[in-house]
């Protein structure tokens, strides 16, 4: 499903359901703008402003509204797998490949940054009699997580150097549903087109990569100068970068040495060796 999307057009009906007013605000100080000029030239599909002047809660409560279209066509979804005698033996994964910042940080869109409005997804499982009802997992896990977990459903063993993991002992209830991943990584490898259709250079076609643990985020902006160290558990927000600051060097070397480490693991080194001696 395309939506929620820009241009944020639900249809009326739904809109009518979200008072802007009632919203809360978007996650913005001023200091946002300076910390969006030390990543001048690193991509993003919209320049940093505040976030009533391109009226962030209206496009929230549009946003929130196309939200609930897809909630309301899944439902019908589950529905006629309901009706059909399908629903027992089909598992239903729902999940998205980004956010959107909605004014989070004066940033309306998405593009080469980390920030949870962003990155942070929904991830259920579904599967009546099989999938634990109604469980919540705080467990930092990742997309790649999805197909070793369906494979591991179906009784098949993962491919070799299958970088996910099966959560299938979570969602039985057979694991600690809180502790699964000591981190998680996301990329972004030139993502958004740098040449426009007037044939114009719009974007550098940035390179990054992130990996969060239970404390701290790191976004590396590759070809840049600096980066964004934060620590979640004081600043959820993720207002304060401490990439510069002397007291985290510690951190931010450990945090790049892991996310390092990460990187050259999950590299594709081609198919298995066969020695013989």
């Amino acid at each position: 499903m395309f939506d929620p999307h820009t241009p944020f057009d639900p249809p009326a009906e739904y809109l009518r359901r979200y008072d802007p007013d009632t919203l809360p605000d978007p996650l913005f100080r001023e200091s946002d703008f300076a910390s969006q000029a030390l990543l001048k030239g690193v991509d993003f599909q919209t320049s940093v402003r505040r976030p009533e002047e391109f009226q962030a809660r209206q496009v929230k409560a549009a946003s929130y509204a196309m939200i609930t279209l897809i909630d309301d066509a899944v439902g019908r979804m589950i529905e006629t797998l309901e009706r059909s005698g399908q629903r027992e033996r089909t598992i239903v994964v729902f999940t998205s490949d980004h956010g959107e910042c909605l004014g989070d940080h004066g940033l309306l869109l998405k593009g080469c940054r980390f920030y949870e409005g962003l990155v942070r997804v929904p991830l259920i499982f579904s599967w009546p009699g099989h999938v634990v009802r109604g469980l919540v997992s705080d467990a930092l896990v990742e997309l790649t997580d999805i197909m070793p977990t369906l494979l591991d459903i179906c009784g098949l063993p993962a491919p070799e150097r299958v970088q996910g993991r099966s959560l299938l002992p979570i969602l039985t209830g057979k694991a600690d549903a809180h502790t699964f991943r000591d981190a998680v990584r996301s990329e972004y490898y030139h993502v958004l087109n740098p040449i426009n259709q007037t044939g114009q250079r719009q974007f550098e076609g940035s390179y990054a990569t992130m990996l969060r643990d239970r404390r701290y985020k790191l976004g590396v902006y590759h070809g840049h100068e600096t980066g964004e160290l934060f620590d979640l558990q004081n600043d959820p927000g993720e207002f304060d970068n401490l990439w510069h600051d002397p007291a985290a060097a510690d951190v931010r070397f450990a945090m790049m040495k892991k996310s390092f480490d990460a990187l050259a693991l999950a590299v594709d080194i081609g198919p298995k060796q066969v020695t013989w001696y």
